[in-house]
């Protein structure tokens, strides 16, 4: 994939990235570790990044969502973001940092489910907000 150079800054939520890292093998956690010191560094680099379907064929609902492998580009592990403009400009906030799937019949949450039940709690709150 060739690098088009553009990157995009990434906030992480540490109570979150410390939860998914708890469940994470020591590999895993490795491999989040380094690819967040990348991001938080240079920002993620837009070929590292593919957007998501706003509802997941397995129910997910991510809408407004990226997603990269780790380690790119076709890594055992998935993070999440949620894409955000402000003053036209593109932010990415960390969602969720997990295993992309699980081997069948795992009943385990991968990096998706992680990442829906976030978007529901950031929904949820923002509607108890404006009321």
């Amino acid at each position: 994939m060739t690098s088009t150079g553009v990157r995009f800054p990434a906030q992480f939520d540490a109570d979150a990235w410390e939860r998914d890292l708890a469940r994470s093998t020591p590999a895993g956690r490795n491999a989040a570790e380094r690819a967040k010191r990348d991001y938080e560094r240079s920002g993620v680099p837009r070929e590292h990044l593919r957007r998501c379907e706003p509802e997941g064929r397995d129910g997910t609902n991510l809408p407004d969502c990226a997603k990269g492998y780790v380690p790119n580009p076709n890594g055992k592990w998935g993070i999440m973001f949620k894409i955000v403009v402000i003053d036209g400009r593109v932010r990415l906030e960390f969602l969720s940092f997990g295993v992309r799937h699980h081997p069948k019949g795992s009943q385990a949450p991968n990096v998706y489910d992680l990442a829906g039940e976030r978007v529901a709690e950031i929904t949820a709150t923002d509607l108890r907000e404006k009321t």
